[in-house]
């Protein structure tokens, strides 16, 4: 466009200097042809004078159309310079426009950059997760299966066991008493099939899974919330922090563990296991309790601790930091709180 223009000026420019050279000239034959005929004599005839002054005239209209040319392309070319003047501001505008708008490009996709690799690492964690939820069910199946084996092997030698003892003791009134008291604690439905120890034993594992079941549920439930912060995060700008006095509540589950956990720890009845992440990261300090004006600190014996069964077989190698009863009883005295949840009643009540 604006090379046009230029040539447009330029042509105009070129006709209007060939006007005023030949207005030049005309005027240089006019003065010439005056003083010709200043030095003429008189004898001229009235014909050549009118002839004269008509062509005196035509010159003049001439030179009044090349003036109001020359006017009018001045014109047009101001015309053309003012429009020339806001193009090239429309162009400065648009090119600060496209600068801005290339920075935003750059900023949006180093964002999606980074939304990318957020979601890949999301991705894989979730696989991860699914895979240790998977091998915990199955670990779980398994101890509920090894539990009914035990239950049915239990069941089978109490049944044995009393039918054995009314055979024994034939022939005296006594002998017959004990054999229907037996027969009749036999046929009762509520008569105690197991022993105390055993019993202990079964309410104890049941405990354990209760305990693993809702820690893999707090568990679940906090990298949900995790996944549900890190979309907010991205969706929306980040807020500006501001440093917080106020101490934040005790959650349930540190709860639970202060109430249920720390005690087992106390009695040397937890152990390493690899399976409880999320209680590492709720109690990374050891507890504290005060009782009768003494301190008394429960350690964990390692990071990682168990509440499966089959680690009490390694109880003997573990060194108790203190006595279970005492520690406990202390413990209880200093810790009474009514909103324990029932994984915690239950734990204290079974020790």
């Amino acid at each position: 466009m604006s090379k046009e223009l230029e040539l447009v000026e330029d042509v105009w420019r070129g006709e209007a200097q060939d006007l005023l050279s030949q207005i030049a000239q005309l005027q240089e034959e006019n003065k010439q042809l005056l003083t010709n005929l200043s030095h003429k004599d008189a004898g001229f005839s009235e014909e050549e004078f009118q002839k004269q002054e008509g062509m005196s005239e035509r010159e003049r209209q001439v030179m009044k159309k090349l003036k109001e040319v020359v006017d009018k392309q001045r014109d047009e070319i101001r015309a053309k310079d003012r429009e020339l003047g806001l193009k090239s501001e429309d162009v400065e505008a648009l090119q600060q426009q496209q600068t801005r708008l290339m920075k935003i490009n750059h900023d949006l996709r180093h964002r999606v950059t980074v939304v990318e690799a957020q979601g890949k690492a999301l991705i894989e964690q979730k696989v991860e997760l699914e895979a240790d939820l998977q091998t915990k069910e199955q670990e779980m199946g398994r101890l509920r299966a090894e539990l009914g084996k035990l239950r049915e092997r239990l069941q089978g030698e109490i049944s044995q066991n009393g039918q054995e003892k009314p055979e024994t003791e034939p022939g005296t009134e006594e002998g017959v008493s004990e054999a229907d008291r037996l027969a009749m604690e036999l046929k009762d439905p509520n008569r105690p099939r197991f022993t105390l120890q055993e019993l202990r034993d079964v309410l104890h594992e049941r405990n354990e899974l209760k305990s693993k079941v809702f820690l893999l549920q707090e568990e679940l439930a906090y990298y949900k919330s995790e996944e549900m912060e890190e979309e907010n995060r991205i969706s929306q700008p980040p807020p500006i922090m501001h440093p917080k006095t106020s101490l934040q509540p005790e959650s349930g589950i540190k709860r639970l563990i202060f109430t249920a956990i720390m005690p087992m720890v106390a009695a040397g009845l937890i152990i390493d296991d690899p399976t409880l992440q999320p209680v590492r990261r709720l109690v990374s300090l050891p507890g504290k309790c005060k009782a009768r004006g003494e301190s008394h600190v429960f350690l964990f014996p390692s990071p990682r601790f168990s509440f499966f069964s089959r680690d009490k077989k390694r109880l003997a190698n573990v060194q108790r930091t203190m006595p279970a009863q005492e520690s406990f009883g202390q413990w209880a005295n200093s810790h009474r709180d009514d909103g324990y949840t029932e994984q915690g009643q239950e734990a204290l009540q079974h020790l």
